[in-house]
């Protein structure tokens, strides 16, 4: 009755004032435009949607980027490590929730007793030289039941473990974001660089066949040596930039490898790097509370609770702990008749103790104060970061739309150009060396147009990263079978 009436005044005390064990949490109150400050020419009105749930690499139809992101998902090391982190915040939480169950060990005790006296009487006396002496043994055994609980601090504790878990779940989500836009830029570097190659090699051969013409004609005296050295000079820049692009081929691969979980080795990708469409891939019309969903800024905002509730669990050292222990079991002077006869004991011990002097604990408790502090303006600066971001990428985005446009136009016009010059030195009006320069400049203006669609590409992966696109389809926190013991 004495425990109940103590623990049921504890409780009590938590709810009605529970401001004195730590301060409440309150969101932190940001200034946030209803839309965003730059507009993108080439963003697609759509409403309602849920860009985490979006699998926005789909739209692009490329069956192996697809596959490749899905592999990843699935297999990717750094994901798992913070699946492996959620476990770990897990096995805490419900670590904290048991505090409020007792433990309880068994014990066994053994004594002996012996009286040594001339007027000894006992069955088991033995005599010396007129003196008796009589020995006895006596057993106990049972179980312990131990509890220790200071009520406001394992409400501040539980608090603090949920918040963690909750942030290590978030944490989880943005690796997947990250995974998702280290794929997809790195699939559309690589079969940039090979369409890349391809026009680099052509440009090789343009340039070598214009340079071996260039020598004819220095040694016929139709041009100067300078004529001729440069020539040279945009010939062996050109050949050089073959190895250096097909290294960066082989870099890329073994990311996307490793990335997926593999060793080295080869990875199948569309050639269709020249066709690829990036019309109609950006959203457009999203409100700003789009961002909501960002996993950075759910994660810093449970790092902000969990910092918030540890100030209540050092605050809370301050008052009282439960501490009680109730032995229960049997009592006999026979080992042999433990088990089938003897005396049955209860013992009960209530102590409650709590900090008189022990200034330590305002250290601990400026210390938790500190934390939230970095952690509450960590949550602003994420936010800030998050809409800077936005604002960058539909930026981006956008400029290289036009760049692309112009470009565009560019190859375009280069690539008219050859094809005239071309028939006309079939026609035998133009010159064999004019139609190659005609190549030559058709061959840079690809080159320079892949150039900035590859940007373009990667501005898309961008502005969804910064959107958080997709790392909610197919989202589970299951780790990976290991097939053996460290399996759950």
């Amino acid at each position: 009755m004495q425990i109940k009436s103590l623990v049921v005044m504890l409780v009590g005390l938590a709810v009605v004032g529970c401001s004195i064990y730590g301060p409440t949490y309150d969101k932190p109150k940001i200034d946030i435009e209803s839309s965003w400050a730059t507009k993108d020419s080439l963003a697609k009105i759509e409403s309602g949607v849920d860009l985490s749930n979006t699998a926005w690499w789909s739209k692009f139809n490329d069956q192996q980027l697809t596959q490749l992101i899905e592999s990843a998902l699935v297999n990717n090391n750094d994901i798992q490590m913070a699946i492996g982190n959620i476990i770990q915040a897990q096995g805490y939480l419900q670590q904290v929730r048991m505090n409020w169950v007792p433990t309880v060990s068994a014990q066994a005790t053994r004594s002996t007793s012996q009286l040594v006296g001339a007027n000894v009487i006992s069955p088991n006396a033995t005599s010396s030289g007129g003196i008796a002496a009589a020995a006895s043994d006596s057993y106990a055994a049972g179980l312990v039941p131990e509890y220790t609980l200071n009520i406001f601090q394992q409400i501040r504790s539980q608090e603090a473990a949920k918040a963690s878990l909750m942030a290590a779940l978030y944490t989880k989500d943005a690796m997947r974001l990250t995974i998702i836009g280290q794929v997809a830029g790195g699939y559309f570097t690589l079969i940039g660089q090979d369409y890349q190659l391809q026009i680099q090699q052509q440009l090789v051969d343009d340039l070598g066949k214009q340079f071996e013409l260039s020598q004819a004609q220095y040694k016929l005296g139709y041009i100067s040596l300078l004529n001729l050295q440069n020539i040279e000079q945009q010939y062996y820049t050109a050949k050089a930039q073959i190895p250096v692009i097909q290294n960066n081929i082989v870099q890329s691969v073994n990311a996307l490898r490793v990335l997926t979980n593999q060793n080295p080795g080869a990875v199948k990708r569309n050639n269709n790097f020249e066709s690829m469409s990036i019309d109609g891939i950006i959203p457009g019309g999203l409100p700003s509370d789009v961002l909501k969903s960002r996993p950075d800024i759910m994660q810093a905002e449970e790092q902000l609770k969990q910092a918030n509730a540890n100030i209540g669990v050092a605050t809370s050292s301050f008052f009282p702990a439960i501490n009680i222990t109730s032995p229960i079991g049997s009592s006999v002077d026979d080992l042999s008749k433990l088990f089938s006869a003897g005396t049955d004991f209860w013992q009960k011990q209530i102590q409650v103790s709590m900090p008189i002097l022990n200034l330590s604990l305002y250290g601990q408790i400026k210390g938790a104060r500190g934390a939230y502090y970095n952690a509450y303006y960590n949550y602003i600066n994420t936010v800030r970061n998050a809409f800077a971001q936005v604002d960058n990428s539909l930026s981006g985005h956008d400029k290289l739309t036009v760049s692309y446009t112009v470009q565009q136009e560019q190859y375009n016009s280069a690539k008219l150009g050859y094809r005239i010059g071309n028939q006309r030195y079939l026609q035998g009006a133009d010159s064999y060396a004019a139609m190659l320069n005609y190549k030559v400049n058709f061959d840079n203006a690809a080159l320079s147009l892949a150039n900035i669609k590859l940007q373009q590409l990667q501005s898309i992966v961008n502005l969804y990263q910064s959107l958080a696109g997709g790392y909610n389809v197919k989202n589970t926190a299951k780790p990976n079978k290991f097939g053996d013991a460290h399996d759950s």
